[in-house]
């Protein structure tokens, strides 16, 4: 090698070094910043960007959460209590709803209730309130049931799923482009599918998970997201959506639709407030199981809430969200002295396989998951200290 090239390689990986060294210097471009008490999100080329979690909670934090009137006063007694709270909470279902779909709360006074069942908020615009931590509801028994469901019922009827044409609809995004002569106005609840295909499992690598024996892949279909939004404009073919998409839909690898759906059996404007909830359990037995699983599972359910409810014992957590709830609103709750054993499935203090649910000012100890969201979750779903 001549000592000309020798020089002009010389001078190639100083250069080089010199490119890197500059590259090294720039900061990265970040995704968020925080600048004069806002924030700011960057756009990259695509129009993706880390999606708006505003949106999450109780009315998508556009309304504050009510304070239902008392209707009814239940009292601790010496028995029966479960069906006293449940005939209480039937009763103000039965009454009519005021103009922001509130019918009333039921009170319970301080006190231990021995609750042997489960009880069950079916009716929107019903509130179960405690008079502090000194209403004490007790979850006695050994089977592994929630001491409190909220939940209507899932009887959704869906119309045909309409084409999302877009060639790339970007993260974050609430502007779809659908097929022309959709039948679709502002209000309308639809459910966005984007779809995973056997080209979009490939081109994320996860067709093969190695292993002969024990390798798995994922299946077509096996990793939709279904997003549960509102219409908020029409313009034309262009709809707006009433909060942001938490992932891109491309039409390389099967786009996405659009579905109206009408669903009579959801219930909305419901909770529980101001009280203690605890499962007995086998004191000799530190990671006993058989005793009550949730404190409170929520599904079938749009714009409800739990605050201010301190759970002790339960196996398997405090609040669980299932898939079929959103907008939900859990605040200023604790989840303490969990008795289980540590393993899958056990210790999920604030659980939420929903969307658009907010968890704020929570409290956990001892979980194995203290703030967790489930399997294909669609998001997007907020944790805020």
């Amino acid at each position: 090698m001549t000592r000309r090239t020798l020089g002009s390689v010389a001078s190639l990986v100083a250069m080089c070094f010199a490119l890197s060294a500059a590259q090294a210097q720039q900061p990265p471009q970040q995704a968020i910043s925080y600048r004069d008490g806002k924030l700011s999100y960057r756009t990259d080329d695509r129009g993706d960007r880390v999606p708006d979690f505003s949106y999450c909670g109780y009315r998508a934090g556009e309304a504050d959460i009510p304070n239902a009137p008392v209707r009814v006063v239940v009292p601790p007694a010496k028995e029966f209590q479960t069906e006293r709270i449940q005939a209480a909470i039937d009763y103000v279902a039965g009454l009519n709803p005021d103009e922001n779909g509130i019918r009333g709360a039921v009170l319970l006074e301080k006190g231990r209730f021995e609750i042997g069942g489960t009880i069950h908020i079916r009716q929107s615009g019903v509130v179960l309130r405690g008079s502090g931590p000194q209403t004490i509801l007790e979850a006695t028994g050994k089977d592994r049931r929630p001491l409190i469901v909220i939940g209507g019922r899932d009887d959704r009827a869906l119309a045909l799923p309409i084409d999302i044409v877009d060639d790339y609809v970007p993260v974050n995004a609430r502007r779809l482009r659908v097929a022309p002569g959709a039948d679709l106005k502002v209000g309308d609840a639809v459910l966005v599918r984007r779809p995973s295909t056997a080209e979009w499992i490939k081109a994320m690598r996860m067709d093969d998970m190695g292993g002969d024996r024990h390798g798995f892949s994922w299946r077509a279909g096996s990793r939709d997201l279904v997003w549960d939004r509102t219409i908020a404009a029409v313009d034309g073919d262009i709809i707006t959506l009433d909060a942001p998409l938490t992932c891109s839909i491309e039409k390389q690898f099967g786009g996405g639709t659009l579905r109206k759906y009408d669903w009579p059996g959801r219930i909305s404007n419901v909770g529980v407030e101001n009280l203690a909830c605890v499962s007995v359990f086998d004191q000799e037995n530190p990671k006993d199981e058989e005793h009550s699983w949730f404190g409170i599972v929520i599904d079938n359910t749009r714009d409800a809430w739990v605050r201010q409810v301190t759970f002790r014992h339960f196996a398997g957590g405090a609040v669980c969200a299932w898939e079929n709830a959103t907008r939900i609103t859990v605040e200023h709750c604790k989840y303490l002295q969990p008795v289980s054993e540590i393993g899958g499935g056990r210790r999920r203090a604030f659980f939420t396989a929903g969307q658009l649910n907010l968890f704020a000012q929570c409290h956990s100890e001892n979980a194995t998951h203290d703030f967790s969201v489930g399997f294909c979750a669609a998001g997007p779903n907020a944790f805020v200290q």
